[in-house]
């Protein structure tokens, strides 16, 4: 399947328009319905419930009327928006399914890179072209753009969040956080990663048991554990991994109503069982190790509570610690996990790479050295390769906060964009046979096993 499309050849699609058209007409016979019904029957509850229909198919016509004019002064890329209620349980389905990507694919193929959806509430100008990601993230440099999550992940990861800002603060809490990530920060505790590795390897490799993707999502949560307080701790991880779970879960949901039992709820209680593990173990840590320690020095913990910011020289809340833990969290459970199982997916499709990896990683020392991982081109060629087929992260959204243009098309202020990583990582004119996973393409050209018909094209 070619994804090469890279712009919309017939911007004014009359189909879009006429999904409008056709929709105005529905809701204006429920209008006419309902105007009839009302004048029928005489009684209060008929009264009640036929004026509230036609009130619904009042503001129903007007939105197919505002989003007709929008695409006909080209403030609204082609696209289908689809019936209400309806259209959420099939997106909902599309998730739950796993079909997302194939749903952006379908979309692409259609419409171009630059289209429109709708999902769980608000329609979004979908960006599938690099250059539709370049655009899109140079305007958050200029401040034309900001993080716009969906309501309910919004208030899972907490108004502190990194993840959840833009602007100065956004880049504040960045300039924090960052050393945490620099190389030579990360040989700090590449040591008890490595140790944990090994003994989690050793574990595994001598059970007879059948072991499902799930020990991945542990494994990837002791190796964050590690790292940000130099230990491991069962006894806290288990129930911090059993409670991540549940927080990610509800995220999948339209609401954010607390309503009991619903995955929303359950995951809002999740959040506020995590907040009290972290301020459980912020305090202990703080005790065990003051700014001076070694430990304070050298973990990702040690960095978050005792880093000041270099412009004010201010160190984060204990909200702020909180959220971007939780945050980081999330990034070391569920997106290394699903690294990881990708990555052990596409290793057991093709044998040559596997063997071609094995080779290499055999010369490496043991215990590992953290410079030797800037020596392993098969290794980093395998990663990137994954993550190009299988990102974790399939997009993100943001909004605008000023009226900007893009491809011919006028965005008012108040827009929101989905830019999806999948279709851009899938651009058939800058990664020749996509849909294949090829690690060649992001090998060094001076390589043995690269080969210039898989060249990436960057």
């Amino acid at each position: 399947m070619s994804l090469s499309r890279t712009s919309n050849e017939d911007p004014f699609q009359l189909s879009s328009l006429t999904e409008h058209i056709v929709k105005t007409i529905l809701y204006a016979l429920f209008l006419v319905h309902s105007v009839q019904s009302a004048l029928r029957f005489s009684t209060a509850f008929s009264c009640t419930i036929n004026s509230l229909i036609g009130i619904v198919s009042l503001r129903m016509i007007k939105g197919e009327v505002d989003h007709a004019i929008k695409r006909i002064q080209r403030k609204l890329p082609p696209g289908y928006l689809g019936i209400p209620i309806y259209r959420e349980i099939k997106f909902l389905c599309t998730v739950g399914k796993g079909t997302v990507k194939r749903a952006l694919w379908n979309d692409r193929l259609k419409y171009g890179t630059l289209f429109t959806n709708y999902q769980l509430g608000r329609i979004n100008i979908a960006l599938c072209g690099q250059d539709d990601l370049a655009w899109l993230f140079n305007n958050d440099r200029k401040g034309l753009t900001v993080v716009s999550r969906q309501p309910p992940v919004a208030m899972l990861f907490g108004p502190k969040s990194l993840l959840n800002n833009s602007g100065h603060y956004h880049r504040t809490l960045r300039r924090m956080m960052e050393p945490y990530f620099a190389p030579k920060f990360v040989s700090n505790y590449f040591k008890i990663v490595d140790e944990t590795t090994t003994e989690i390897l050793d574990k595994w490799a001598s059970s007879d048991a059948f072991l499902s993707s799930e020990v991945f999502k542990l494994y990837a949560l002791k190796v964050f554990y590690a790292s940000s307080f130099g230990r491991v701790d069962d006894e806290v991880i288990t129930p911090l991994h059993d409670d991540l779970t549940i927080w990610l879960n509800g995220a999948f949901t339209v609401s954010t109503k607390r309503i009991p039992g619903t995955n929303f709820d359950e995951g809002m209680k999740a959040r506020d069982r995590i907040l009290n593990t972290f301020d459980h173990l912020i305090d202990e840590f703080m005790r065990e190790n003051p700014a001076e320690s070694d430990r304070a020095q050298t973990t990702v913990m040690g960095r978050l509570v005792y880093c000041k910011d270099k412009e004010n020289n201010q160190m984060m809340t204990r909200d702020e610690m909180k959220d971007n833990m939780l945050a980081l969290a999330f990034a070391g459970h569920d997106t290394a996990y699903a690294s990881i199982s990708s990555l052990l997916y596409h290793l057991s499709q093709n044998p040559d790479t596997l063997e071609a990896l094995v080779e290499e990683t055999s010369s490496l020392s043991e215990p590992l050295e953290a410079g030797e991982l800037k020596n392993a081109p098969v290794l980093n060629a395998c990663m990137y390769e994954s993550w190009r087929v299988d990102p974790p992260v399939l997009g993100a959204s943001r909004k605008a906060t000023k009226d900007i243009g893009h491809k011919g098309y006028s965005f008012d202020a108040g827009s929101t964009f989905f830019y999806s990583i999948i279709s851009a990582t899938t651009d058939e004119s800058i990664y020749k046979n996509h849909d294949k996973f090829d690690m060649r393409r992001f090998l060094p050209k001076d390589h043995p096993l690269y080969q210039s018909g898989a060249d990436s094209g960057i």
